[in-house]
């Protein structure tokens, strides 16, 4: 069960990784007009939620980002899958 969950955990860092390898403007596309230098936010997301991450760098792609409601429901699962994978480790200490 251990090594199911630590390839849970490593999978969307993975998959953002091969990703930037690949094509590095699908990851650093999205996060150009921000104000913060390109690679940072990117490498936060990978450290932090790499699912939300992943979802709004394909929302940015395939849906002209976060204005449309397919974007923005990318990202929210994105978003829940990053708090569940997180909020499960810390619940099974306390147990």
């Amino acid at each position: 069960m251990c090594l199911l969950a630590a390839i849970g955990l490593l999978a969307p860092r993975l998959v953002l990784v091969l990703m930037w390898f690949i094509n590095s403007s699908f990851v650093l596309q999205p996060f150009s007009g921000t104000s913060v230098p390109n690679p940072l936010l990117p490498i936060l997301g990978l450290l932090f939620l790499p699912t939300t991450t992943l979802g709004y760098c394909w929302a940015a792609a395939s849906f002209g980002g976060v204005s449309s409601f397919s974007g923005l429901l990318v990202v929210l699962i994105g978003l829940i899958i990053d708090f569940g994978l997180i909020g499960n480790g810390r619940g099974a200490v306390r147990r």
